[in-house]
């Protein structure tokens, strides 16, 4: 019987999620505040981010060049397929990356088009939302959920007591056409939520419900999109009725980076 070495574990950048996280939320601030809208300061930060990813593809093609020198042939063909491959997969992120912003901003464009007295008026907010919503949204959520994941093990009455919640961050002006608005977004975005329920959701690689419950919960497709909306309201009903605060914490490094605090 052959027994194959233990694989080292490769070196994991955890420092920087939070503060990214923190620094889109004040620049997405600042520019909402100067009259950009929220799909365009989208689709600005995607590009940003892009252009980083970019620059790191960069630095390593020039990689190629850097085999031992003393190694053999194999070895030197090793390393250049390593290159490509890695090089190869950061061109795919950052095309990714701009390709969902623009994406989610086509959703958002093509919204009903509102007086000049409904945009320059606050949204209204609500202070409890009614039964039937909730289950409406969460029947949406359930079927965008399952057509990714195949997983019905979830708890609905979790569900609908976070929706009860989260859907205090829908304007009482856009509570009726949600629904749509929602699916629109689940479509706009369905590679980017493959990607998170292939990873964390259940069965994932690096699924760890302990952790974060929400990766293997339907009511997730309404926290992603009420994070690429308005995070700061959503963070704000979040905090004020529900306890696990680190839990959209945890969630939103998921969604946004694709890894978690430790």
């Amino acid at each position: 019987m052959s027994h194959h070495p233990e694989r080292r574990k490769l070196p994991l950048i955890a420092v920087y999620a939070e503060t990214a996280a923190n620094a889109e939320q004040r620049v997405t601030e600042l520019l909402g505040a100067a009259g950009a809208r929220p799909a365009e300061v989208h689709t600005l930060i995607a590009a940003i981010k892009a252009s980083a990813v970019e620059s790191a593809q960069g630095e390593v093609i020039e990689l190629n060049t850097q085999a031992p020198a003393d190694s053999s042939d194999q070895v030197h063909e090793g390393w250049l397929r390593a290159v490509e491959t890695i090089a190869g997969r950061l061109t795919q992120i950052a095309d990714r990356t701009v390709r969902q912003a623009r994406a989610a901003a086509a959703v958002t464009d093509t919204r009903p088009v509102v007086t000049r007295a409904e945009r320059t008026s606050l949204p209204t907010p609500v202070d409890s939302v009614g039964e039937d919503q909730v289950h409406q949204v969460l029947e949406a959520a359930e079927r965008v959920f399952v057509s990714l994941t195949g997983y019905t093990g979830f708890d609905r009455d979790l569900s609908e007591e976070i929706l009860m919640v989260v859907l205090k961050s829908v304007s009482a002006e856009q509570q009726e056409g949600y629904v749509r608005q929602l699916e629109a977004f689940a479509e706009a975005n369905r590679e980017r939520f493959g990607d998170l329920y292939g990873k964390y959701g259940p069965g994932g690689e690096f699924a760890d419900e302990s952790r974060c419950y929400l990766t293997d919960q339907p009511e997730s497709v309404v926290v992603c999109e009420r994070l690429d909306t308005v995070p700061m309201w959503l963070n704000a009903v979040w905090n004020d009725e529900l306890d696990a605060e680190l839990t959209l914490e945890r969630f939103t490094n998921l969604w946004r980076y694709g890894l978690g605090p430790s």
